[in-house]
Protein backbone atom coordinates (compact mmCIF):
# COMPACT_ATOMS: atom_id res chain seq x y z
CA UNK A 1 0.00 0.00 0.00
CA UNK A 2 2.75 2.55 0.86
CA UNK A 3 5.12 1.90 -2.44
CA UNK A 4 1.61 2.25 -4.66
CA UNK A 5 1.10 5.59 -2.48
CA UNK A 6 4.87 6.72 -2.84
CA UNK A 7 4.19 8.12 -6.94
CA UNK A 8 0.79 9.47 -6.24
CA UNK A 9 2.19 11.60 -2.90
CA UNK A 10 4.60 13.07 -5.32
CA UNK A 11 3.03 14.00 -8.24
CA UNK A 12 0.61 15.51 -5.81
CA UNK A 13 4.18 17.45 -4.31
CA UNK A 14 5.55 18.12 -7.37
CA UNK A 15 2.22 19.97 -8.70
CA UNK A 16 1.96 21.95 -5.65
CA UNK A 17 5.39 23.17 -6.26
CA UNK A 18 4.99 23.96 -9.64
CA UNK A 19 1.69 26.12 -8.59
CA UNK A 20 3.83 27.65 -6.29
CA UNK A 21 6.61 28.57 -8.46
CA UNK A 22 3.91 29.63 -10.80
CA UNK A 23 2.20 31.98 -8.32
CA UNK A 24 5.32 33.92 -7.08
CA UNK A 25 6.53 37.24 -8.66
CA UNK A 26 7.93 37.29 -11.91
CA UNK A 27 10.90 40.22 -12.38
CA UNK A 28 10.83 42.00 -15.46
CA UNK A 29 12.74 40.82 -18.57
CA UNK A 30 16.30 41.41 -18.41
CA UNK A 31 19.12 40.49 -20.97
CA UNK A 32 21.85 38.51 -19.35
CA UNK A 33 24.26 41.36 -19.71
CA UNK A 34 22.06 43.28 -17.27
CA UNK A 35 23.86 40.63 -14.60
CA UNK A 36 27.49 39.64 -15.70
CA UNK A 37 28.28 40.62 -19.27
CA UNK A 38 31.82 41.27 -18.94
CA UNK A 39 32.06 37.36 -17.47
CA UNK A 40 30.96 35.99 -20.16
CA UNK A 41 32.57 33.69 -22.97
CA UNK A 42 35.57 35.31 -21.74
CA UNK A 43 37.73 32.25 -22.58
CA UNK A 44 36.85 31.66 -26.10
CA UNK A 45 38.30 32.25 -28.94
CA UNK A 46 37.42 35.66 -30.82
CA UNK A 47 34.25 34.24 -33.12
CA UNK A 48 33.15 32.19 -30.49
CA UNK A 49 33.24 34.84 -27.90
CA UNK A 50 31.80 36.87 -30.59
CA UNK A 51 28.57 34.31 -31.18
CA UNK A 52 28.30 33.36 -27.50
CA UNK A 53 28.00 37.19 -27.00
CA UNK A 54 25.22 38.11 -29.26
CA UNK A 55 23.19 34.46 -28.88
CA UNK A 56 23.20 35.98 -25.57
CA UNK A 57 22.34 39.38 -25.28
CA UNK A 58 21.45 40.61 -29.34
CA UNK A 59 19.55 37.53 -30.24
CA UNK A 60 16.54 38.31 -28.29
CA UNK A 61 15.65 41.53 -30.38
CA UNK A 62 17.46 41.55 -33.32
CA UNK A 63 17.03 37.79 -34.05
CA UNK A 64 19.50 35.08 -34.26
CA UNK A 65 19.70 35.15 -38.00
CA UNK A 66 20.00 39.52 -37.59
CA UNK A 67 16.93 40.11 -39.26
CA UNK A 68 15.49 41.49 -36.03
CA UNK A 69 11.98 40.94 -34.10
CA UNK A 70 9.20 43.49 -33.34
CA UNK A 71 11.48 44.19 -30.26
CA UNK A 72 14.64 45.13 -31.65
CA UNK A 73 15.16 46.25 -35.92
CA UNK A 74 17.16 44.05 -38.98
CA UNK A 75 20.82 44.46 -38.42
CA UNK A 76 21.16 43.14 -42.06
CA UNK A 77 19.84 46.80 -44.36
CA UNK A 78 20.85 50.33 -44.14
CA UNK A 79 23.87 51.34 -42.79
CA UNK A 80 23.75 48.52 -40.38
CA UNK A 81 27.91 47.19 -40.32
CA UNK A 82 30.38 46.98 -38.40
CA UNK A 83 30.79 51.41 -37.99
CA UNK A 84 27.25 51.04 -36.46
CA UNK A 85 27.78 48.05 -34.15
CA UNK A 86 31.32 49.85 -33.11
CA UNK A 87 29.32 52.55 -32.40
CA UNK A 88 26.49 51.21 -30.47
CA UNK A 89 28.41 48.89 -28.06
CA UNK A 90 31.35 51.68 -27.46
CA UNK A 91 28.67 54.31 -26.31
CA UNK A 92 26.84 51.74 -24.21
CA UNK A 93 23.46 52.29 -26.38
CA UNK A 94 23.33 48.66 -26.58
CA UNK A 95 22.47 46.46 -25.29
CA UNK A 96 19.51 48.02 -23.28
CA UNK A 97 18.52 46.52 -20.25
CA UNK A 98 14.83 45.98 -21.30
CA UNK A 99 13.93 45.61 -24.88
CA UNK A 100 11.46 48.98 -24.98
CA UNK A 101 13.61 51.06 -23.31
CA UNK A 102 15.23 53.64 -25.96
CA UNK A 103 18.72 54.02 -26.49
CA UNK A 104 20.80 56.59 -24.29
CA UNK A 105 24.56 56.82 -23.87
CA UNK A 106 26.68 55.62 -21.16
CA UNK A 107 29.50 53.74 -19.87
CA UNK A 108 29.99 50.72 -22.20
CA UNK A 109 29.12 47.47 -21.04
CA UNK A 110 31.57 44.74 -22.93
CA UNK A 111 35.14 45.69 -23.12
CA UNK A 112 37.15 46.29 -25.87
CA UNK A 113 38.06 42.93 -26.73
CA UNK A 114 34.19 41.72 -26.63
CA UNK A 115 33.14 44.81 -28.54
CA UNK A 116 35.53 43.43 -31.21
CA UNK A 117 34.16 39.83 -31.42
CA UNK A 118 30.76 41.13 -31.46
CA UNK A 119 31.53 43.17 -34.17
CA UNK A 120 33.35 40.77 -36.21
CA UNK A 121 30.78 38.32 -35.40
CA UNK A 122 27.51 39.99 -36.92
CA UNK A 123 29.94 41.32 -39.89
CA UNK A 124 30.80 37.55 -41.23
CA UNK A 125 27.41 35.96 -39.49
CA UNK A 126 24.71 38.70 -41.69
CA UNK A 127 27.12 40.72 -43.67
CA UNK A 128 25.00 43.84 -43.70
CA UNK A 129 25.69 46.67 -46.21
CA UNK A 130 26.67 49.41 -43.83
CA UNK A 131 30.67 50.77 -44.16
CA UNK A 132 33.60 49.77 -41.96
CA UNK A 133 34.88 51.20 -39.30
CA UNK A 134 36.56 54.79 -40.08
CA UNK A 135 40.44 54.79 -39.96
CA UNK A 136 40.96 58.42 -38.52
CA UNK A 137 43.89 60.64 -37.20
CA UNK A 138 43.09 63.42 -35.42
CA UNK A 139 46.32 64.28 -34.59
CA UNK A 140 46.58 65.35 -38.06
CA UNK A 141 43.58 67.05 -38.72
CA UNK A 142 43.40 70.57 -39.60
CA UNK A 143 41.24 72.39 -36.14
CA UNK A 144 40.33 75.28 -38.62
CA UNK A 145 39.13 73.14 -41.59
CA UNK A 146 37.49 70.82 -39.13
CA UNK A 147 35.76 74.31 -37.63
CA UNK A 148 34.18 75.14 -41.00
CA UNK A 149 33.13 71.40 -41.61
CA UNK A 150 31.65 71.66 -38.18
CA UNK A 151 29.91 74.96 -38.93
CA UNK A 152 28.60 73.55 -42.04
CA UNK A 153 27.29 70.42 -41.13
CA UNK A 154 26.77 70.05 -36.94
CA UNK A 155 26.57 73.19 -35.22
CA UNK A 156 23.13 73.68 -35.87
CA UNK A 157 21.85 70.70 -33.66
CA UNK A 158 24.96 69.96 -31.60
CA UNK A 159 25.12 73.72 -31.12
CA UNK A 160 28.69 75.85 -32.44
CA UNK A 161 29.97 74.98 -28.66
CA UNK A 162 29.32 71.06 -29.10
CA UNK A 163 26.87 71.04 -25.69
CA UNK A 164 24.02 69.33 -27.45
CA UNK A 165 20.48 70.36 -27.18
CA UNK A 166 17.16 69.25 -28.22
CA UNK A 167 14.93 68.83 -31.21
CA UNK A 168 11.59 68.03 -32.10
CA UNK A 169 11.48 65.11 -34.95
CA UNK A 170 7.92 65.78 -37.48
CA UNK A 171 6.21 62.13 -37.13
CA UNK A 172 7.11 59.49 -39.61
CA UNK A 173 4.85 57.17 -41.08
CA UNK A 174 2.98 55.08 -38.29
CA UNK A 175 3.87 57.64 -35.77
CA UNK A 176 0.67 60.01 -34.37
CA UNK A 177 2.50 62.64 -33.16
CA UNK A 178 5.66 64.61 -32.84
CA UNK A 179 8.61 63.59 -30.89
CA UNK A 180 11.31 65.30 -28.79
CA UNK A 181 15.00 63.95 -28.69
CA UNK A 182 18.15 64.91 -26.97
CA UNK A 183 21.35 65.82 -29.16
CA UNK A 184 24.13 64.53 -26.85
CA UNK A 185 27.14 66.66 -26.65
CA UNK A 186 31.22 65.83 -27.31
CA UNK A 187 31.72 65.54 -23.78
CA UNK A 188 32.14 61.57 -23.30
CA UNK A 189 32.73 60.48 -26.83
CA UNK A 190 36.20 59.70 -28.11
CA UNK A 191 37.49 60.53 -31.63
CA UNK A 192 36.43 56.67 -33.12
CA UNK A 193 32.74 57.44 -32.18
CA UNK A 194 32.28 60.80 -33.67
CA UNK A 195 33.84 59.29 -37.03
CA UNK A 196 31.66 55.99 -36.39
CA UNK A 197 28.46 58.53 -35.87
CA UNK A 198 29.66 60.55 -39.04
CA UNK A 199 29.95 57.40 -41.37
CA UNK A 200 26.21 56.05 -40.37
CA UNK A 201 23.87 58.82 -38.83
CA UNK A 202 22.82 56.65 -35.98
CA UNK A 203 18.81 57.70 -34.43
CA UNK A 204 17.58 60.96 -36.10
CA UNK A 205 21.12 62.45 -37.32
CA UNK A 206 21.99 62.32 -41.26
CA UNK A 207 24.27 60.19 -42.72
CA UNK A 208 27.41 61.91 -43.79
CA UNK A 209 28.99 59.98 -46.57
CA UNK A 210 32.79 60.65 -48.15
CA UNK A 211 31.24 62.57 -50.94
CA UNK A 212 29.55 65.02 -48.06
CA UNK A 213 32.92 64.85 -45.77
CA UNK A 214 35.71 63.35 -47.07
CA UNK A 215 38.39 61.30 -45.54
CA UNK A 216 40.76 64.35 -44.62
CA UNK A 217 37.83 66.33 -43.65
CA UNK A 218 36.30 63.82 -41.10
CA UNK A 219 39.99 63.87 -39.87
CA UNK A 220 39.70 67.82 -39.26
CA UNK A 221 36.24 67.19 -37.92
CA UNK A 222 37.32 64.93 -34.72
CA UNK A 223 40.08 67.08 -34.27
CA UNK A 224 38.03 69.95 -34.00
CA UNK A 225 35.40 67.70 -31.53
CA UNK A 226 38.36 66.63 -29.57
CA UNK A 227 39.51 70.65 -29.07
CA UNK A 228 35.46 71.39 -28.65
CA UNK A 229 36.10 69.13 -25.01
CA UNK A 230 38.91 71.96 -23.71
CA UNK A 231 38.59 74.73 -25.76
CA UNK A 232 41.06 77.83 -25.23
CA UNK A 233 38.63 80.80 -23.53
CA UNK A 234 39.91 84.29 -25.09
CA UNK A 235 38.45 87.21 -23.80
CA UNK A 236 36.25 86.30 -20.53
CA UNK A 237 34.74 83.98 -18.71
CA UNK A 238 33.05 80.77 -20.89
CA UNK A 239 29.91 81.41 -18.74
CA UNK A 240 29.52 77.16 -19.69
CA UNK A 241 30.06 77.30 -23.36
CA UNK A 242 26.13 78.52 -23.95
CA UNK A 243 26.53 79.75 -27.03
CA UNK A 244 27.25 83.15 -28.28
CA UNK A 245 23.59 84.18 -28.33
CA UNK A 246 23.58 83.73 -24.56
CA UNK A 247 26.54 84.81 -23.54
CA UNK A 248 26.30 88.35 -25.47
CA UNK A 249 22.80 88.67 -23.78
CA UNK A 250 24.50 88.09 -20.25
CA UNK A 251 27.21 90.58 -21.29
CA UNK A 252 24.80 93.23 -22.01
CA UNK A 253 22.10 92.97 -19.02
CA UNK A 254 25.86 92.65 -17.16
CA UNK A 255 27.57 95.19 -18.39
CA UNK A 256 24.49 97.67 -18.67
CA UNK A 257 23.64 96.83 -15.27
CA UNK A 258 26.94 97.58 -13.36
CA UNK A 259 27.16 100.84 -16.06
CA UNK A 260 23.56 101.87 -14.17
CA UNK A 261 24.97 101.37 -10.32
CA UNK A 262 28.02 103.47 -11.29
CA UNK A 263 26.02 106.31 -13.33
CA UNK A 264 23.74 106.22 -10.17
CA UNK A 265 26.45 106.18 -7.60
CA UNK A 266 28.36 108.85 -9.12
CA UNK A 267 25.28 111.14 -10.67
CA UNK A 268 22.47 113.60 -8.75
CA UNK A 269 19.20 113.93 -8.95
CA UNK A 270 17.38 116.82 -9.90
CA UNK A 271 17.59 119.11 -6.52
CA UNK A 272 20.03 117.62 -5.62
CA UNK A 273 23.34 119.25 -4.60
CA UNK A 274 26.35 118.03 -6.38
Amino acid sequence: MRRALAPLLLGVGASVAACGYFQGDVGPYRTPAYYEPAQAATGAGPVDQGRQLYLRDCAHCHGADGKGTERGPDLTVGTNGPALTDFVLRTGRMPVEEPPEQMRAREPVYAEGQIAAIVEYVKNEFQPPGPEIPHIDPGHGDLAEGQQVYAEHCAACHATTGIGGALLVHPRQGESKTRGIVIPDFEHSDALAVAEAVRTGPGSMPVFGPRAISDEQLNALVAYTEYLKDPVDEGGAPIGRVGPVVEGAVGWLVGLGVLMLFIRWVGTKAGEQP
